[in-house]
């Protein structure tokens, strides 16, 4: 689908953007594209998928390396994205909680924020997603109540507006997962590999999107986001299609652990 046009720019000062022309995927499930300026230069353009965790549910898996639309046929979901990171022997360097099975350890210091979602029996009391701060929520097996989660690092914005991350000249593709003001989880993919993630948080900070807390997810090769729907599909970054086709490229694309989307039954 071609995105020619993607609206006015928005905010004054260092960043800009367009604004979000949301397409609709499904109930409570939408798909924009963004361009992002800085002082008024177009650097690079998101794709954002907004999520209300009321209409939709979060699947955290981790098996053997695959293709991510490998993944998203087999979970049947509208929208699958990568995870955090992992080391040579293709585990979770932090914990991941899938279908509330522990994987990866409970304790890296690293790893500063996590990513929660599907509490134990849908308890009233507790968002069905969300992101925690790791410095000042501890976690154990014996009080975590979600059954999905992801530990990662380093967390871009916390609860109270605050860049938590150093400004490093190392720049990535990069795939972040955020929570508004309106307790949508929204997740970005950038289509090239201009962001620092000081930067990545100085633009969420700057933007129009009312970003309440903001988390990195791995970067680099792993950094994918997919979704496909009856009536729409969509690879991003897109830059990357053509390499997938190429096998050599191709396995350094494989996943070990992806996020899914998937609609709760009415």
């Amino acid at each position: 689908m071609c995105w020619a046009w993607l609206g006015t720019p928005l905010l004054a000062g260092e960043w800009s953007h367009t604004t979000p022309q949301w397409r609709i995927l499904g109930r409570g499930l939408s798909f924009a594209e963004i361009q992002v300026s800085r002082q008024n230069k177009v650097v690079d353009t998101l794709a954002v998928v907004k999520v209300d965790p009321v209409s939709n549910a979060f699947r955290v898996r981790h098996q053997q390396p695959r293709d991510i639309r490998a993944w998203q046929q087999e979970l049947a979901a509208p929208v699958v994205f990568n995870a955090s990171y992992y080391g040579k022997d293709l585990l979770p360097v932090g914990l991941i909680l899938s279908d509330g099975n522990a994987i990866g350890p409970w304790r890296n210091p690293q790893m500063r924020g996590m990513f929660v979602a599907e509490p134990k029996g849908l308890s009233p009391d507790l968002p069905r997603a969300t992101i925690l701060d790791l410095t000042i929520t501890p976690i154990s097996a014996k009080n975590l109540p979600w059954t999905q989660g992801v530990q990662s690092y380093p967390l871009l914005l916390d609860y109270k507006g605050r860049i938590r991350v150093y400004n490093t000249p190392k720049t990535a593709q990069r795939t972040v997962i955020a929570i508004d003001r309106s307790s949508n989880i929204l997740i970005f993919n950038t289509n090239e590999a201009y962001f620092t993630l000081y930067d990545f948080a100085q633009f969420l900070k700057a933007s129009t999107l009312e970003i309440d807390s903001a988390l990195n997810l791995d970067g680099g090769t792993e950094a994918q986001l997919y979704i496909k729907t009856k009536d729409f599909e969509k690879f991003h970054p897109s830059s990357w299609e053509n390499r997938l086709r190429n096998f050599l490229d191709h396995q350094k694309f494989l996943l070990p652990t992806v996020v899914a989307v998937v609609p709760r039954p009415d």
